[in-house]
């Protein structure tokens, strides 16, 4: 069966299997429902016979006739049993259930499996009704951000509509509920419910697995065939890095708790650049530690539902899998306040750990600049207070400054108020002093224009290998190398902060759109409620030209470097708004940056949350 939006085109299908209910009920042979009785004549109306009887009595016809009515309804009860899945199925046809956003779907009946990545009904070979994830081979790895939004909440309504069917009342069990009706991809092939379709994928796209780019992933052909599905992880999470942001912060934390996740789930951890806009993983980080078994097969991969044994993940399925039930399970009841949040954020500090290696390059620019900032703070008893401000197209949660942004005063007042804290450790005064003038403030921002700001006009940048620059810094500089002749308004800055529609333009001409800007996909998913968003940005490959792509490693280059500098300092002044300043508490870690108060939010009485919203 089709489940598909009356306005849209088909979305989920039940398929039929080829089980004796598929059929119609088989004919039952004339012989089966015959009895032939063999009436003695009746007694003669004369004397009774003086003769004895021998043998037995015959039998009386009210007991002939109970016999005869048994028969008949055991063969009616035989015949009702091979029909009812069929009237079932019959009954299901045309009939409309209502989902959450308030639309309208159709269950319409179908033999054959859609070309189109969805959930679907199955009927086993018993006759009872289950629910799976068809993914055909043909569409390639990864799929677009909204088509696995759309693919977790269509999840949503097939599973209430089979257990709607089978009269069982659906109820939100909590993030570990295992749906009885879910049957596993791989299961499902198993049992002839799903073609088998690992011999069709060395001919489509696998995915770009970092780590695995040269393992053939796709080919199980080949003559190792047996081996290499011998040594295929039996449960994993595949992180896919694409995403609808511009922006890297949700990205990062998303990356981080999907690998905490993996890891306290023992499902074996793969990260998938395919479509990243950023490049390729390897650019910005070493590989992340690899597992000591191959991927599964792509159309193993799903991102919901979360008992599946092949996981997808991707800020587009975070309501899913990082929603309000995974909030209600890993969070601590029997603590208050950010206590409860401990279990969360020691997900992302394993995922911390583990991934955040920065590659060679950077790496030992970051071990230079960590080394100079030590020697001239914390040698001579000083502190470093890391300030991160955030503006560009993220405004404050503080309702006074939503519209705009968070005074740098703000800023400026709680670093100066660390150190001040600092001093009373100190009783000698001379020593104080010292303190005071070896202490630093370490600046990083999405606005050149903040470095130069009166408010904070003694920090020093976190790091200075790749800055962004203003507008006006780049007019200045192509000006003093003679070219004032190039049209100035061709020029593209930083004004302000990071803003996603810059970002997307970076590499195009000015009279041409974007290169770097989203291209159609291969296909074009019905929008889902909320994904109509997603697509607008995300429902792409992305292939900007060369141009661009070194445009926007350099803003990805510099943003980790400005993290990783700000990671190393003794406290943190940030906004809570900002994704950032939420990954700074996890780079500082518990003790430090919450029990131990070195991490401040400046952006109202909001605390850190591990959410990814």
């Amino acid at each position: 069966m089709i489940i598909s939006s009356r306005q849209n085109p088909p979305k989920m299908a039940l398929r039929r299997t080829p089980t004796t209910s598929s059929f119609g009920p088989t004919p039952l042979s004339k012989y089966g429902l015959q009895a032939t009785f063999l009436d003695s004549p009746l007694p003669s109306p004369g004397l009774p016979s003086i003769l004895p009887r021998h043998g037995k009595k015959p039998a009386s016809r009210w007991k002939r006739k109970i016999v005869r009515l048994l028969i008949w309804i055991a063969g009616l009860l035989a015949i009702l049993r091979l029909a009812l899945p069929a009237l079932r199925r019959k009954s299901s046809i045309a009939t409309n259930h209502p989902s959450p956003d308030a639309k309208s779907y159709e269950i319409v009946a179908a033999d054959v499996l859609p070309d189109k990545p969805v959930p679907i009904m199955v009927t086993d070979e018993r006759g009872r009704q289950k629910w799976t994830v068809s993914i055909p081979s043909t569409v390639g790895f990864p799929l677009s951000p909204s088509e696995y939004y759309d693919i977790c909440a269509q999840c949503d309504e097939i599973s209430r509509h089979v257990a709607n069917m089978k009269s069982r009342r659906s109820v939100n069990h909590g993030y570990y509920h295992k749906d009885q009706n879910f049957i596993d991809v791989a299961d499902a092939e198993k049992h002839g419910l799903l073609p088998e379709q690992a011999s069709e994928q060395k001919h489509h796209s696998s995915g770009r697995i970092v780590g695995f780019e040269d393992s053939h992933l796709g080919d199980r052909s080949s003559t190792s065939e047996n081996n290499n599905q011998a040594n295929v992880c039996e449960r994993s999470l595949t992180y896919v890095m694409q995403t609808e942001d511009a922006g890297l912060g949700r990205t990062l934390m998303g990356l981080w708790m999907s690998y905490g996740l993996a890891r306290k789930e023992g499902r074996a951890f793969f990260v998938d650049d395919t479509n990243w806009a950023y490049g390729r993983y390897t650019t910005y980080f070493k590989p992340p530690p690899k597992p000591n078994c191959l991927p599964p097969p792509p159309t193993h991969r799903v991102p919901c539902p979360h008992q599946a044994r092949h996981l997808v993940v991707s800020t587009a399925t975070a309501p899913w899998t990082f929603g309000d039930s995974f909030v209600d399970y890993f969070q601590d009841s029997r603590k208050a306040g950010i206590a409860r949040q401990k279990p969360i954020f020691d997900l992302l500090r394993a995922g911390y750990e583990a991934l955040f290696n920065l590659a060679d390059d950077d790496a030992s620019y970051l071990s230079k600049r960590v080394g100079e900032l030590e020697a001239s703070t914390r040698k001579k008893g000083g502190i470093q207070v890391g300030v991160h401000v955030r503006r560009g197209d993220l405004h404050p949660l503080e309702f006074q400054y939503e519209r705009s942004y968070i005074p740098l005063e703000k800023y400026a007042d709680a670093a100066r108020r660390f150190i001040e804290s600092t001093l009373n450790s100190h009783p000698d005064e001379h020593t104080k002093v010292d303190v005071v003038m070896s202490s630093k403030v370490v600046l990083a921002s999405d606005d050149p224009e903040v470095y130069d700001a009166a408010e904070l006009r003694n920090a020093e940048k976190a790091q200075q290998r790749i800055s962004l620059a203003s507008k006006s810094a780049i007019d200045a500089v192509v000006a003093s190398l003679g070219q004032a002749k190039k049209p100035m308004e061709e020029n593209v800055g930083w004004e302000g902060g990071f803003f996603k529609d810059i970002f997307w333009s970076l590499g195009a001409p000015p009279s041409t759109p974007a290169a770097g800007s989203p291209l159609p996909s291969r296909r074009k998913p019905t929008p889902h409620p909320r994904s109509e968003q997603i697509a607008r940005t995300s429902d792409f490959h992305f292939h900007p030209t060369e141009q661009a792509l070194k445009l926007r490693e350099l803003i990805g280059r510099a943003y980790l470097l400005d993290l990783a500098v700000l990671g190393h300092a003794d406290r943190i002044v940030c906004g809570v708004s900002s994704i950032t300043c939420r990954l700074l508490a996890v780079m500082m870690g518990w003790d430090r940056a919450l029990l131990g108060s070195g991490w401040q939010n400046v952006d109202g009485s909001w605390n850190w949350s591990g959410s990814l919203s």
